[in-house]
């Protein structure tokens, strides 16, 4: 209720009195809403008692939100259970709304809040290459049992078209180790790729392994932070070789010597029809299906050594061929299945106003240190968007976040609006109470 309602009500209740320059239909509204409430101790009170049997005060806009904050700090309940507590005690015109403003703007409630269950940003998936090797996607495995060896990771990449697999086991991921798998294994046997994208990882963020991707001319992606379906066909990939080879492993009993099993694990993938593409990775890379031990065939025996020459050259110029039609093929078939998953992806959508620089956010915190610790990061500041639905983010501290945050981990932070009005009521309802007391 606004303040002068309140106390012309209660101006009334005392002397029978209406305001200055009052008419007529002012009068009418409040004796009848004199007639609902009287005065105790400079506070209104309802006729009608309480659900609980409890006796309701008349809140107004000087001290809602600070009996609101009150209850709802008692527990740091909802909306619907701080407003039904609110009820057993006090009454106001639209208490439910002044309840849901109070409750959004708490900052604890806030940064405890669960994650929303709806997603807020669409798939965009990355559209695969005309050529092998244009693109490729790299991420790296472990730590995971130490063989004897000494190794304890795995470095993973793929290629984006053919979905050909590539791994090394190593004692580490660091910088030094990260630059000789990606020339040894990707670079000295496919060439140069255009681009490669990798996560966050400080191995590939490293100025080492930027300058030496410069030198060869590869341009450098790195996933949203916190989103790794970004490079969700190398997490695929690690899922699948981890896989493979602990079903190798166990099959043999040979857990210390699980890094001989990495190119046996390889051939395997590598010789497996994508579900995507609908071939293997061997026919889209080679132009026709490797051959494993397990189908190798028996050698020709109408071989004539003479023709050797024209017999390489007739398969080289089939070969050719058919892996340009499989390619062409294959990413029309990766298309149709990425628009596909997009679409069921989308039906968990709940599309909403994109974020304007300047508005301020929380970040979902995605490792806690405790289990009390905030879920939220923040507040923080958007400085930039981007088309794909990420943001720029700058911190409490006016330190820029590195790379941009995906929608999906991002809530609208609500301030507490500070106005000085309110403050200006509660100070005259001081007076105003004082003066009915002397009153009475």
């Amino acid at each position: 209720m606004d303040y002068p309602t309140y106390v012309a009500i209660s101006q009334y209740i005392v002397r029978r009195s209406y305001p200055l320059e009052s008419n007529e239909a002012v009068k009418r509204r409040i004796r009848r809403l004199a007639s609902k409430y009287f005065l105790l101790g400079g506070r209104l009170f309802a006729n009608k008692k309480g659900d609980s049997g409890h006796e309701l005060e008349l809140l107004h806009e000087g001290n809602v939100k600070d009996i609101i904050l009150q209850v709802h700090n008692e527990g740091h309940f909802g909306s619907k259970n701080t407003y039904e507590r609110m009820r057993v005690r006090y009454v106001a015109p639209g208490l439910l709304e002044k309840v849901e403003t109070v409750v959004r703007e708490c900052d604890v409630c806030q940064f405890r809040a669960r994650r929303p269950r709806r997603r807020v940003e669409v798939a965009r998936p990355i559209k695969p290459p005309r050529e092998p090797f244009t693109m490729i996607g790299c991420d790296a495995v472990g730590p995971v049992l130490e063989s004897k060896s000494g190794n304890r990771y795995i470095l993973v990449a793929i290629d984006y078209l053919t979905r050909w697999p590539m791994a090394l086991a190593v004692p580490n991921i660091n910088e030094v180790t990260t630059a000789d798998f990606l020339y040894n294994v990707v670079v000295s046997n496919y060439g140069v790729p255009n681009y490669i994208l990798t996560d966050r990882g400080s191995n590939f963020t490293s100025g080492y392994v930027q300058n030496f991707l410069q030198q060869l001319g590869c341009r450098h992606i790195t996933t949203t932070a916190y989103r790794p379906q970004t490079n969700g066909l190398c997490e695929r990939m690690n899922q699948t070789l981890v896989q493979t080879l602990a079903k190798i492993i166990n099959e043999r009993g040979t857990e210390d010597r699980w890094d001989e099993y990495v190119n046996s694990a390889l051939l395997a993938i590598r010789t497996m029809k994508n579900i995507s593409t609908g071939y293997t990775a061997g026919k889209l890379l080679f132009g026709y299906e490797m051959r494993t031990p397990g189908t190798w065939p028996v050698p020709r025996e109408d071989f004539v050594e003479g023709n050797l020459v024209d017999e390489v050259a007739d398969r080289v110029t089939t070969i050719s061929k058919l892996a340009e039609v499989y390619r062409s093929e294959a990413r029309k078939k990766v298309v149709e299945k990425q628009q596909e998953r997009a679409r069921r992806y989308n039906l968990s959508v709940a599309p909403r106003l994109r974020y304007k620089i300047g508005e301020q956010v929380l970040m979902k915190d995605q490792n806690p240190q405790t289990k009390f610790a905030n879920r939220w990061l923040g507040p923080m500041v958007v400085v930039r968007t981007n088309e794909n639905g990420t943001y720029w983010l700058e911190g409490p501290s006016k330190r820029r976040l590195d790379g941009a945050v995906n929608g999906d981990c991002l809530v609208p932070y609500h301030a507490k609006k500070h106005m000085v009005p309110d403050v200006q009521v509660k100070k005259v309802n001081e007076w105003f109470e004082a003066w009915v007391n002397r009153s009475g």
